[in-house]
């Protein structure tokens, strides 16, 4: 009887089992960092800089390296340096006016009363300069002029009609140092605006975005549901455009609610959600903006009817605006306007 074919093991043997070779234990010059700088480099600018940048008061944090003696052993260690000494240098070139490497700062808050706060015109003496003052050392050039974006609803459209009729103009008096562009929809309510800010744009996403919305939501959405959707919102912008600095001014006193049956409950909500959405911009989604000279008990500042803004209205309105962006733009990148 002829033997079976087959490739099968012998009777009575095991497979011999193959091991795949051990793989080397990663080094600081592994494939993964070949594309970076190496160690050595990296420590002496590290090292350089860091004298340089010794005793500057410059706000923010420098990212904190992660700990654990083994983390310097493992792939990724350049680039993670990298991260930190680009931090680093940003902190040296807005203290010394030098140029950064980087498109977009990464500005934190201001300086201000409280945290994710902005003052009111009456606290910005300190930096008022005539606009036409030339730039002052270290601040932004023509070609670098920072992109404001000023949206909301009917309040920032009724605002840039009248702006233009101003010797600030539609650019609020900051054309030496920034491009102010408007998006002002009439009737616009809360889940209009990532539409309004995202849909179809071609133009490179802003460096400060001012919202001025979320009034003729109240009465329509409970006012904490709004701020939480608020806060959602602005967080998802910081997302869409790493380095943007949010404004949020906050909803205004009006003199009539709409179709409101309890009009003291909707003002109540109004500044329980502004003092929310404040709270919320605080953890740094954004800073905030205040309007204290609009108040309802003041009839001349509202048109008859008790909503939108009287020309005297829009004025001041458009006051805390410029004051508003001069001092964002002072503390975060030294523009002088």
């Amino acid at each position: 009887m002829p033997p079976k074919k087959g490739g099968g093991p012998s009777k009575g043997k095991q497979p011999v089992k193959r091991l795949a070779p051990k793989k080397p234990p990663p080094t600081l010059s592994s494939s993964d960092d070949e594309d970076g700088p190496s160690r050595q480099e990296l420590m002496e600018r590290m090292a350089a800089l860091e004298k340089r940048a010794a005793g500057l008061a410059v706000g923010g944090d420098l990212p904190q390296p992660r700990r654990g003696a083994k983390r310097v052993a493992k792939v990724g260690f350049n680039k993670e340096f990298a991260s930190r000494l680009l931090a680093l240098e940003k902190m040296t070139a807005l203290s010394t006016g030098e140029p950064s490497s980087s498109h977009h700062h990464h500005p934190t808050a201001p300086e201000a009363e409280g945290e994710g706060y902005l003052p009111g015109p009456g606290d910005c003496g300190q930096v008022a300069v005539a606009v036409d003052s030339p730039l002052a050392e270290g601040a932004v050039s023509g070609h670098e002029r920072r992109r404001i974006l000023i949206c909301g609803h009917s309040m920032v459209f009724w605002a840039a009609n009248q702006a233009k009729n101003t010797p600030i103009g539609s650019q609020l008096g900051l054309s030496a140092v920034a491009t102010v562009e408007w998006q002002g929809r009439r009737g616009l309510r809360w889940p209009g605006l990532l539409p309004l800010l995202f849909r179809g744009r071609l133009q490179p996403p802003p460096h400060i975005v001012v919202i001025h919305l979320g009034g003729n939501d109240l009465g329509m959405v409970q006012g904490k549901a709004l701020s939480v959707q608020v806060a959602v919102d602005l967080a998802y912008i910081n997302d869409r455009w790493p380095g943007v600095l949010v404004i949020w001014s906050e909803m205004l006193q009006r003199r009539v609610w709409r179709e409101a049956l309890n009009p003291k409950a909707i003002e109540r909500a109004r500044r329980k959600t502004n003092h929310d959405i404040r709270k919320a911009l605080g953890q740094g989604l954004g800073i905030y903006l205040p309007h204290p000279r609009i108040r309802a008990e003041f009839a001349n500042l509202y048109r008859g009817d008790g909503v939108h803004m009287s020309p005297e209205g829009n004025e001041l309105f458009l006051d805390d605006l410029r004051q508003g962006l001069r001092v964002a733009l002072g503390h975060l990148w030294g523009a002088r306007v």
